[in-house]
């Protein structure tokens, strides 16, 4: 009869020590998933905006807006936006419409030069919306 609460704890420690595991691993993904939040992906420049964030590019034909949650890409069909570059006592206006996947981008290309500022206000489908200030340099 001594045995059984011996044996009683004992599984009761490989379920705590099962339930410990399955916890760190779950905490582990979590912490993996976000080591890239924040940081650039395509080269550019990261902000942002409450419910995502936003990664402003430089590209050889203008700037491109790419938007992420967390690391997950944001689906940008049906999402509009506006980008304001402020350089050189110069205001530049941009219509922003999809340009595929999770990106953004205007119709005209305009290069961003180094020390302009930028704002992008950003409205997605599905009813988010966010300013991302960005400085370029």
């Amino acid at each position: 009869m001594e045995s059984m609460p011996v044996l009683y704890l004992h599984r009761a420690q490989r379920l705590l020590c099962i339930a410990v595991l399955a916890c760190a691993t779950l905490a582990g993904t979590a912490a993996f998933a976000h080591d890239d939040h924040g940081k650039p992906q395509h080269g550019g420049i990261v902000s942002e905006a409450g419910t995502f964030q936003g990664e402003l590019v430089a590209g050889p034909k203008g700037p491109t807006l790419y938007l992420t949650d967390h690391g997950q890409p944001v689906p940008t069909a049906g999402a509009s936006g506006k980008l304001v570059v402020l350089a050189g006592g110069q205001r530049s206006d941009l219509a922003l419409s999809p340009a595929g996947d999770n990106r953004l981008a205007p119709a005209q290309p305009m290069p961003l030069p180094k020390g302009a500022r930028a704002v992008a206000t950003v409205s997605l489908k599905d009813g988010r919306s966010g300013a991302l200030r960005f400085d370029v340099k």
